[in-house]
């Protein structure tokens, strides 16, 4: 919860942060992650984390709907009496974790569709 306060400060973000603790409250889940969009520690997404089955969900937000351990990138700390997120270096999603971020390249770019050329 404090995490989500961090990252979502301030009143442009309050009806995302509203939501985003409205689903973790419904939800039976022990544990939650963020997603980063990058090191930047924008917020895009909560997942829930399943340990026992090593199931990443998403909750609410833009990103994967099913994350696996393979496809994160980085990973960060919560640090609450410092309000701020720090990396950690391993390779393998723990309960331990509190955010990651995936790689650009898991990002879906939206898709230009050319305009229709009309002939006469």
């Amino acid at each position: 919860m404090n995490a989500i306060n961090t990252v979502l400060a301030g009143a442009v973000n309050e009806d995302t942060k509203k939501k985003v603790l409205e689903e973790i409250n419904r939800s039976e889940s022990k544990h939650f992650l963020i997603l980063f969009r990058d090191a930047g520690c924008q917020f895009r997404a909560l997942y829930t984390y399943n340990p026992d089955r090593e199931e990443v969900t998403k909750l609410y937000g833009i990103g994967p709907k099913n994350v696996t351990d393979k496809m994160m990138a980085r990973f960060y700390k919560y640090n609450s009496g410092g309000k701020c997120f720090s990396e950690i270096q391993t390779k393998h999603l723990t309960v331990t974790i509190d955010a990651f971020t995936i790689p650009n390249s898991l990002w879906a770019g939206k898709k230009l569709i050319p305009p229709k050329k009309e002939f006469f």
